[in-house]
């Protein structure tokens, strides 16, 4: 008899920006990775409540929620995901308060955009292991 392995993790994306969210959504459906997405405080909960994610993209320009709030909460947890935030460039502001509230990495958008399939593969494989 063969154990069960665990079930994959989901990846999480908090945010609003359609844009992103078809891309981060593009590359996970490549890697069979299943998605989800909180665009404010109730689905973020409703989503923590049922899977812990491995890893949560949190747009710290997302006005639909208090970004620094979702990272506090996700670092939180009793398994923490790996929590990369991402903002324009230019906008110091965002990306100070989202080290600050715990990201594990802040990006660019352009940074996000070009290291989003080998960060996704990364997740993949490690889930997956």
């Amino acid at each position: 008899m063969t154990a069960t392995p665990p079930p994959v993790r989901p990846v999480l994306a908090v945010l609003s920006d359609l844009l992103f969210r078809s891309k981060i959504d593009e590359v996970a459906r490549r890697l069979d990775l299943p998605l989800r997405v909180a665009r404010s405080p109730e689905q973020l909960e409703r989503h923590l409540a049922v899977s812990s994610p491995v890893l949560a993209f949190v747009d710290l320009e997302e006005e639909t929620l208090d970004p620094s709030a979702a990272i506090r909460r996700l670092k939180a947890m009793a398994d923490p995901p790996r929590v990369i935030g991402f903002a324009g460039h230019t906008n110091v502001g965002a990306i100070r308060a989202g080290r600050d509230a715990g990201a594990d990495q802040v990006l660019a958008r352009s940074a996000l955009t070009a290291q989003l399939p080998d960060i996704l593969a990364d997740v993949a494989k490690a889930n997956r292991s």
